[in-house]
């Protein structure tokens, strides 16, 4: 079955796995898009778009989404490249001559893109990040980049939104355009997305999901925060956007894409580029982080801003990309995001001999979300196979194929292993075929709204 097809048919599944943890993990918000070579195979919006009103989360609401801003200024400069306007060896005082004498005026182009040119991160006072003062402007900007710097050049990975803001002064320079109007003439406008862009039109606010606090105890409140502009660094951190409009412009780094870029840059910009060691040990290419996900080569970038955590991926040889946004500080939306594709690739790479050996009973008859004392568990159909696996985590650690044995029963595939390993999944059913309990293990498990009933708790909303 085609990729897009199993995403799409998986797309309600994804939905309901990502809707138990958001709730579990008492996030406000999380919007989500997937998409197969352009097109979009899932969309949702779970929770709040902010905690106060109780105003509900929609596919349409706005999210900062921070950092993922590199990615467009590596674009723009790899597009500038590719007309000979610029050459990713220019140094940074060729384009910016206010920098003459300090150190960042000898930092090529490429340094800064691989957060190898050794800047400081934020300048020698960051508190806009607490919202206590105003970002930079052009001028505070060049100030700050103008001390020394932390390292020499190329010496190690040093992330820096100094960096990226200068980056961002350069492509005006080059092409003698706003950042704004660069990107709208040549990112945004070419690929038609009404919303994405380097900066929140302050008319657009009420568009925008209510940022989150982080809490710092299990029971705290989260507190609604206010919007900022970046100023002078929104090449490094001001673009908004939706999870939708993020997916179509990654998609649009995919390899044979005629938009954007040639292959060649994108290939140059998505090579492992700077080591990172910690706090675990991971690449950074130009413009974009490069991970191993299962068996996939991904790239994509995350981004923090005060009340939104975000992450999108990209795999450049499927096409397959996801984006997920999270509306607080402590959002898990790189783990989420991750797991996501690692749940896709469980639908995709399905066992050489099927589990479903079992002709003319409907799989979806042993599906649903069971509960016991000790947590949840589900029985899901990917694809025409069953599985059991927990809907927290990675899926790839819980998951289990099953094989139906016949209307009762399934049979987990033999492994070694703790808990019930091996034993069979016995359905109890009602006179209408309902599903009343499932034993496995020798304990029972109910549907999740019969147990919820069972020991007194609230129905699911």
């Amino acid at each position: 079955m085609p990729l897009l097809d199993i995403v799409r048919n998986l797309a309600p599944y994804l939905q309901s796995w990502l809707e138990s943890q958001r709730d579990l993990a008492r996030v406000p918000g999380v919007q989500v898009a997937v998409r197969v070579g352009g097109e979009l195979a899932a969309s949702f919006a779970l929770g709040v778009a902010n905690e106060a009103t109780g105003q509900q989360l929609t596919p349409q609401h706005l999210f900062r989404i921070a950092s993922h801003s590199k990615t467009f200024t590596a674009t723009a400069l790899f597009q500038l490249a590719e007309t000979g306007t610029l050459r990713l060896d220019d140094l940074a005082g060729r384009w910016l001559p206010e920098l003459a004498g300090s150190p960042a005026a000898e930092l090529t182009v490429r340094a800064l893109l691989g957060h190898q040119s050794g800047i400081n991160r934020d300048g020698a006072d960051s508190d806009y990040w607490q919202q206590l003062h105003d970002f930079p402007d052009r001028d505070a900007l060049i100030a700050l980049c103008r001390a020394d710097a932390v390292f020499p050049p190329n010496q190690f990975f040093k992330y820096s939104n100094m960096g990226y803001s200068l980056l961002g002064l350069i492509i005006e320079a080059a092409s003698g355009q706003t950042y704004e109007d660069y990107v709208a003439a040549h990112i945004t406008g070419p690929l038609a997305l009404a919303n994405l862009g380097p900066e929140l039109p302050r008319e657009r606010e009420p568009e925008l999901a209510a940022g989150h606090s982080g809490r710092l105890a299990g029971n705290d409140a989260r507190r609604v925060l206010p919007s900022s502009d970046t100023r002078a660094m929104a090449a490094a951190t001001g673009f908004y956007g939706t999870a939708e409009d993020v997916t179509a412009y990654f998609a649009a780094h995919a390899l044979g894409r005629a938009e954007l870029l040639t292959d060649a840059s994108r290939r140059l910009m998505q090579r492992k580029e700077s080591l990172i060691r910690r706090p675990v040990e991971r690449w950074y290419g130009l413009g974009l982080f490069v991970e191993e996900i299962g068996g996939r080569t991904v790239v994509g970038h995350s981004g923090g801003f005060p009340g939104h955590i975000t992450q999108s991926w990209l795999d450049p040889e499927s096409g397959l990309a996801v984006s997920v946004l999270t509306n607080c500080l402590g959002g898990p939306a790189t783990e989420w995001a991750t797991n996501l594709i690692k749940l896709i690739d469980l639908a995709v790479n399905a066992p050489e001999k099927t589990t479903a050996d079992a002709p003319g009973l409907d799989l979806d008859t042993f599906t649903g979300r069971f509960a016991t004392n000790w947590g949840v568990f589900d029985v899901v159909n990917l694809g025409g196979r069953l599985v059991s696996l927990t809907p927290q985590g990675d899926p790839a650690l819980s998951v289990t194929e099953l094989a139906v044995v016949d209307a009762e029963t399934l049979r987990p595939e033999p492994e070694a292993g703790f808990g019930a390993v091996g034993e069979p999944f016995r359905f109890h059913r009602t006179s209408a075929g309902d599903i009343e309990w499932v034993r496995q293990g020798g304990g029972r498990a109910w549907p999740i709204a019969a147990y919820r009933q069972w020991v007194g708790l609230d129905p699911l909303s």
